[in-house]
């Protein structure tokens, strides 16, 4: 064929490749934009800036491989963050990197599994096998104190399920937001065409695994139903009624089912999802206070075995 061939062949069909193209590139192109994640060097020049020395650390887990920051040494009481879907553990990069919460309690965030670091596009949608793959970093906590856990949107069933599963391990919750009742989970109609082969390839690879944890919520919910009498330790629920994601019937959920514990409902009529964004003092008041109900009851379980 000649190159006089090759161009007018070219000019005839321009727009059919050009068309080819877009449908190739463009989602990769997105891809690459809406990773919901913050690569290893970004997070060393954040933390530079701010002069603060982080640790990142890996373990395997499961047969999976999951990524995790922390801040302070390991006697310090600790305070595990947890993020939503999409998200990763820079989530909550402006509280481990808070200065007057570092000075009382070991911060760290983890990059859950599916997200981040942790074997990123890869699901894993059972709650209680992502509470067994974070439970390693449990056993790091060498301040005698049980940890403090905080969830944030889906991250708050699966501190609830380290609750449950690990109790030794476990001094307080806080929820924020959490997509806990299985009969007000919101799906939205684009998660089930976005779940379909001939669309899944095109959807960027972190919204791919928050769908099959949506389409699987449900579900892994259902099973937790038994278990929130197995909670004992304090927690505290936030929770906005303007909340267009996770509705605030989940609140009146936590209500109904977190009965074997002390439980505090904070509310806000005007507030939406985007709790540790918009309204972090409501967490960080959240954390002060569970650090001083794990402090008492800790003080009060030594007290007890010093008069036996």
């Amino acid at each position: 064929m000649t190159k006089l061939k090759i161009t007018n062949l070219f000019k005839k069909h321009r727009l059919k490749l050009l068309g080819l193209m877009f449908i190739v590139l463009i989602p990769e192109l997105i891809s690459s934009c809406l990773q919901f994640r913050m690569s290893e060097e970004k997070l060393k020049k954040y933390f530079q800036a701010k002069s603060i020395e982080p640790e990142i650390n890996q373990y395997e887990a499961l047969g999976r491989t999951v990524n995790y920051v922390s801040i302070g040494p390991d006697t310090l009481p600790m305070v595990l963050f947890v993020h939503g879907a999409p998200g990763s553990l820079d989530a909550f990069i402006d509280y481990i990197s808070n200065d007057s919460l570092a000075s009382k309690a070991r911060l760290v965030s983890v990059d859950r599994p599916g997200y981040g670091h942790s074997g990123f596009g890869d699901h894993e949608t059972s709650i209680e096998r992502q509470a067994a793959m974070i439970q390693p970093i449990l056993e790091t906590n060498k301040s005698g104190k049980p940890a403090i856990l905080v969830g944030h949107s889906y991250g708050g069933p699966i501190v609830a399920r380290m609750a449950i599963d690990f109790p030794d391990q476990v001094g307080a919750l806080v929820m924020a937001a959490p997509a806990i009742d299985p009969e007000h989970e919101k799906i939205f109609w684009i998660s089930y065409p976005a779940d379909w082969f001939v669309f899944r390839w095109m959807v960027p690879a972190t919204l791919r695994v928050s769908n099959y944890e949506k389409l699987s919520h449900v579900e892994e919910l259902k099973k937790m139903l038994p278990l929130w009498k197995r909670i004992k330790v304090p927690t505290i629920h936030i929770h906005g009624e303007k909340d267009g994601l996770v509705p605030f019937e989940n609140a009146a959920f936590a209500k109904k089912m977190i009965t074997n514990a002390s439980l505090e409902m904070v509310t806000r009529k005007n507030m939406g999802h985007l709790i540790p964004w918009k309204n972090p003092d409501l967490i960080y008041n959240a954390i002060y206070n569970c650090l001083e109900k794990v402090d008492k009851m800790n003080a009060m379980e030594k007290s007890t075995q010093d008069m036996n």
